[in-house]
């Protein structure tokens, strides 16, 4: 591997950012892997510096800042190291266009520069060439969108329906088995399914997915088509209606109004005062402790709770 001199530097918001477009092969979108939420958030802001002609070799630089603002998230150093650890054993399948099956890693390394808040990460050469803005045959999302999303199927299926947002006929089928496939919810050695039964993928799979109505530019309905009394196919139906994701906010800023208003349940207006009277550090920090009441029980009204926690009516 060459040497590549070490880079250093502080990520900063530019306007030009505000409704950056992510690009990437359909391999990509239609591989066939698996990845938590904030796994494919950090890929998100890896991508963003990606061209098709970069060398092979060719580090990327995330901010952890940036990724805690962005996704409202507060980001603990050991919470983060296993988050990484984890990115370089995740493994991608994808069918090549030359009958080739790939397998490969996203990250071939991750080194945290000391001091600097800053992740310098190597993407899998073999994947590389994938990313970016390429001649033909790639799928093209917002960032701020999708990296607002909270589930990581709602991520996944916003990217596999941007294929078709372009399209004349933005009407595809896939079958059940192979939606499983591609979201990776069924192990390729053991060939166990996370959901055996369809209840429970349209429950928890289809139904959060639903997200991507109100918070992206895209919207989608899907007709399930039977054999028998089993559903073996689904049938979507997508929606494309661009979308201007710029407020009067930083970018930092447009992440935390989407979280304050999906994932806390706060009104527009409520969200927009607490933006102006605290600082996104400041919100995130009591975001979080929001969210440890939350999860152990002890806050029944999620919205009036949150706005009494950040001082707004």
């Amino acid at each position: 591997m060459p040497n590549t001199p070490k880079m250093v530097f502080h990520m900063e918001t530019r306007d030009s950012d505000k409704s950056l477009i992510l690009a990437q092969s359909n391999i990509i979108t239609s591989a066939r892997y698996e990845l938590t939420k904030m796994e494919k958030n950090l890929l998100y802001l890896a991508m963003r510096e990606m061209k098709p002609t970069d060398l092979p070799y060719q580090p990327y630089y995330v901010s952890i800042t940036e990724l805690q603002h962005r996704t409202g998230d507060e980001v603990r150093h050991d919470r983060l190291r296993n988050i990484t650890k984890k990115m370089l054993s995740r493994v991608l399948e994808a069918d090549l266009p030359n009958g080739n099956l790939l397998q490969t890693h996203f990250f071939s390394s991750v080194e945290y520069i000391r001091g600097t808040g800053t992740l310098e990460i190597s993407i899998d050469p073999k994947l590389r060439p994938y990313y970016g803005f390429l001649k033909s045959h790639f799928t093209t999302f917002q960032l701020d969108l999708a990296i607002t999303l909270n589930s990581i199927y709602a991520k996944r299926m916003y990217e596999i329906f941007s294929m078709y947002k372009n399209l004349p006929d933005k009407v595809f089928r896939v079958s059940v088995d192979k939606l499983k496939l591609q979201l990776g919810l069924v192990d390729a050695t053991s060939g166990k399914d996370k959901y055996p039964l369809y209840a429970g993928f349209k429950r928890d799979v289809l139904g959060p997915a639903a997200e991507i109505n109100t918070a992206t530019d895209l919207a989608f309905t899907y007709r399930e088509i039977k054999r028998g009394r089993k559903v073996v196919e689904l049938e979507f139906t997508i929606i494309y209606t661009p979308k201007d994701t710029e407020i009067d906010y930083n970018e930092q800023e447009t992440a935390l109004f989407s979280r304050l208003i999906t994932d806390f349940s706060l009104r527009k207006d409520q969200a927009a005062a607490a933006l102006r009277t605290l600082t996104p550090s400041e919100i995130t920090k009591r975001l979080y402790q929001v969210k440890l009441l939350m999860n152990d029980g002890k806050v029944t009204n999620l919205g009036a709770y949150t706005a009494e926690r950040l001082g707004v009516k």
